[in-house]
């Protein structure tokens, strides 16, 4: 996004290849690096990052309840390790490689919307890795490069990615169906073995000229959503509309239109999509809300037997003219996230926020604002934003990592404790360098995230582009230490060694195969036991370490008996 005069772009694509990013950077900055595929870089860089060292998590707002026990605890150190820098094999200037991402399991897309595909300049293709174990070492490989079929010129293929399980959703916002200028339009594949295959071209039934479907996309199991920001609705020009589709393989229909309960001109509205099985959130980042033009928001639509119906408005609690609110969504469970990257923040303009939104039986609330602990003027963060459990990733495209380094971009790890969410980490590129824009696009499953940097110049290819992936850590496994052996207590003490990075523990015993007793979150090294264990009967046990991120080793199992 840039700001052209007074007036606020509200898509990195420019027209006529023109791209918002190269027109504020004033040029490309040279700096060399290899630029080689690799199959992996392994990086050995560990962030391991307090959040006390990062300062204090933005507060909840009102009537987000009090911190449940426990959240106090989640100030422990938690690690994050580079793994990967993920380049294309083909790589060319201007590729944009990194422009989107999405990851599920050990497998990662990442779109190249810039990708000249033959003679077709600025067709767009994605690349697929997968994630596997080599002699004790991780490894990503290249596993694909997915182009459309009826591919042509200007189409921007892969300026969105989603993926569930075996199937990828390409977005392609530039793509002329029929005579129909930048209509847009999203292709499906679908894996079987290692081999990705196209199994659908997905369009609006109603698509016009400028409706740029695919400009956003989603997918939970069966049902794709997919954002046309630009489609007219009735008289109210770029208002925008959401497609839901359904189906499998090769066969999808259009189910639904979304559109926003009292929408209007220019709210871009499907900008931005997310879906959790039965709800979609949906951005709009150019909605005028109340007198503040542009301030956005976000709806949220709940699927029934009866069809879609809009459950809610998401707004922020202070939001202002020009935030954007809505230019980034993500949902989890009962939990969605809304960047504004517009959004100032205290004498910062446009460093940016995310909100965070809790649903209850009582609808939805807002639980907390994000903010980067070292955020500055101009970070635009809240430009991406993902979440995955209770952990959430925000993305600081244009953060100044230092003074040589403009635009080099960041992205912050945010985790939950009760109703009280605390930065734990700040992500930067091991060989990051100015306009970057690291953190353009940002995806998590589990402990893997992924953060797209479309901007980096490899080797002498500006624009090129590449991903990092980082891994959330485990902690180390604990050691139990008592009791062992025979023992005379039937409510005995259990006691094991510290894990630095461990946030909470977690104590099971067992009679043979079946559990007599669990108990989570201790917060110390000991725990007693307040179930009479039976006598005459050798019993085991273990101990869980679970770090703030949820993630947890257990130690080795001890074996005890009460006499």
């Amino acid at each position: 996004m840039m700001l052209v005069g007074s007036q606020i772009v509200l898509e990195r694509h420019a027209q006529h290849a023109l791209h918002p990013r190269r027109a504020e950077s004033g040029g490309s900055v040279m700096r060399s690096r290899s630029g080689a595929f690799v199959r992996i870089i392994l990086l050995a860089l560990a962030l391991t990052l307090s959040a006390a060292s990062l300062g204090a998590a933005a507060p909840a707002s009102a009537g987000s309840g009090a911190d449940a026990p426990g959240a106090a605890r989640a100030l422990r150190a938690l690690l994050v390790a580079q793994q990967a820098q993920l380049t294309a094999a083909d790589g060319a200037a201007e590729d944009h490689f990194g422009y989107a991402v999405a990851v599920s399991g050990d497998t990662v897309v990442v779109g190249a919307e810039g990708d000249d595909v033959g003679a077709n300049s600025g067709q767009g293709s994605v690349y697929v890795f997968v994630r596997s174990i080599v002699l004790g070492s991780v490894v990503w490989d290249y596993l694909a490069q997915l182009t459309a079929d009826d591919g042509a010129s200007a189409d921007w293929f892969g300026a969105s990615v989603a993926i569930s399980g075996d199937t990828i959703v390409v977005g392609a916002l530039g793509d002329d169906v029929g005579a129909t200028v930048d209509q847009g339009s999203a292709y499906v594949f679908k894996r079987s073995g290692m081999t990705w295959t196209q199994r659908a071209k997905l369009t609006a039934a109603d698509g016009a000229y400028g409706d740029r479907f695919g400009q956003a996309v989603a997918i939970s199991g069966d049902t794709i959503v997919v954002g046309a920001h630009g489609d007219d609705v009735g008289d109210n020009v770029d208002q925008g509309s959401a497609y839901i589709f359904t189906g499998s393989g090769a066969t999808w229909r259009e189910a639904a239109q979304l559109t926003a309960t009292g929408g209007a001109s220019g709210d871009s509205f499907g900008i931005s999509v997310a879906i959790w099985r039965d709800t979609v959130v949906v951005g709009a980042p150019g909605d005028d809300v109340g007198g503040d033009a542009q301030q956005g928001s976000a709806r949220v639509f709940v699927r029934s037997a009866a069809g879609w119906t809009q459950q809610a408005q998401l707004t922020a609690a202070d939001g202002a003219a020009d935030d954007l609110f809505g230019q980034a969504v993500a949902i989890r469970g009962g939990t969605v996230v809304v960047g504004a990257p517009y959004d100032g923040v205290g004498d910062n303009a446009q460093q940016g926020s995310a909100c965070v939104f809790a649903r209850s039986a009582a609808g939805w609330t807002q639980q907390a604002q994000l903010t980067a602990a070292d955020g500055a003027r101009n970070d635009h963060f809240g430009w991406s934003v993902a979440i995955s459990r209770d952990t959430v990733v925000v993305g600081a495209p244009d953060h100044n990592v230092d003074v040589a380094n403009s635009d080099q971009g960041s992205a912050y790890v945010f985790m939950r404790g009760g109703a009280r969410w605390t930065q734990q980490a700040s992500l930067t590129a091991a060989d990051g360098a100015a306009y970057d824009y690291f953190g353009e696009a940002a995806a998590i499953s589990g402990p893997m995230v992924v953060i797209g940097a479309w901007g980096d110049r490899v080797g002498f290819n500006a624009y090129q582009g590449s991903a990092a992936v980082f891994r959330i850590a485990r902690p180390a496994r604990p050691t139990a230490r008592t009791p062992k052996g025979r023992i005379s207590s039937r409510r005995p003490i259990f006691r094991w060694r510290t894990v630095a990075e461990a946030a909470t523990y977690e104590v099971r015993i067992y009679k043979g195969s079946r559990l007599l007793k669990r108990q989570a979150g201790i917060a110390k090294t000991a725990w007693k036991c307040t179930k009479r264990l039976p006598r005459k009967t050798w019993l085991t046990w273990k101990v869980r370490a679970r770090n703030v991120a949820g993630y947890g080793a257990y130690s080795a199992k001890l074996r005890f008996k009460v006499r």
